[in-house]
């Protein structure tokens, strides 16, 4: 629309312009034609004016028929350069479109690749999972495998170990029975001995205290003073090594007092009494009891 509109104005400009130099050339002629004096007759001045005229009527008609040409001209490089215009719009929207088509398929390849790359990533990412989950699978098989195995070794080790402890306990039991009835049979043995040492021993003592409290007995009634016989008391008397007496008391009274009281005067008076070497044996005299019954 704006381009039919500048047409158009362009069109009057050049009615306009064709109109003033019509003008323009019947004022020059009239200017330069020969100077008629005043008294010229009017005839000649119509005569001349309608010449002009017809001079400038075809001028006007070349003017438009040129105008005509040159809007015909116009019109047809117009029409031309339209053509031109179209066939290159057409020609860039056609090139638009394939550059477009061009792009979607770039567009459409691209993602096709990414797609691809994207399957192929994921099938990678899938296959390296798969290996490494097979990996694993196959290392905790082996794991798994390798501590049963040590289980039924240490298993094996253990019920080796228990049967051996088993045998080592039975065999020292055994041994340990054994040497427990060594023992009890050589303690008995020996404890047997030792009665029998012992049995004998004690005789023996018996033997040499039953001799040395006959022998104090002696050495009292020596000096045991009281004309009264028949009686007898019960004494205990107390020694230290060597004989000496440190204390006598009758411990079952005779029933004489003075019977009594003599018999403890005689036992102070023996002092000090016979009494053995051996201190083991005087261990068993350092404190008697015997009955005193003084003979007539």
């Amino acid at each position: 629309m704006v381009r039919r509109r500048l047409r158009s104005l362009r069109s009057f400009i050049y009615a306009v312009a064709i109109h003033g130099i019509a003008i323009a050339l019947l004022m020059l002629s009239l200017n330069l034609g020969d100077p008629s004096p005043a008294s010229k007759p009017s005839s000649r001045i119509v005569q001349a004016v309608a010449i002009d005229q017809n001079k400038v009527e075809a001028e006007v008609q070349r003017l438009k028929e040129a105008e005509r040409r040159k809007r015909k001209d116009e019109q047809a490089r117009r029409e031309a350069l339209d053509r031109d215009v179209a066939a290159a719009k057409q020609k860039r929207q056609a090139e638009e479109k394939r550059l477009q088509e061009l792009k979607q398929e770039q567009a459409a390849l691209r993602k096709q690749e990414r797609q691809l790359k994207q399957a192929e990533d994921k099938r990678k990412r899938e296959e390296k999972q798969r290996l490494v989950e097979e990996q694993k699978r196959i290392a905790q098989e082996k794991a798994l495998a390798k501590k049963r195995e040590e289980r039924q070794q240490a298993e094996a080790e253990k019920k080796r170990l228990a049967e051996e402890q088993r045998k080592k306990a039975v065999a020292e039991k055994k041994r340990k029975e054994e040497e427990r009835r060594q023992r009890e049979l050589a303690a008995a043995l020996a404890a047997e001995e030792k009665a029998r040492a012992e049995a004998k021993e004690r005789e023996r003592d018996q033997s040499e205290i039953n001799k040395y409290i006959k022998l104090i007995r002696t050495q009292i009634g020596n000096t045991f003073n009281y004309p009264e016989r028949g009686l007898s008391c019960e004494l205990l008397v107390k020694m230290v090594p060597g004989g000496d007496v440190v204390d006598a008391k009758v411990i079952r009274s005779s029933g004489n007092a003075v019977f009594d009281r003599q018999a403890e005067i005689a036992v102070r008076k023996a002092s000090p009494l016979s009494v053995p070497d051996d201190p083991r044996l005087f261990q068993q005299l350092r404190e008697i009891q015997f009955v005193f019954e003084p003979k007539v």
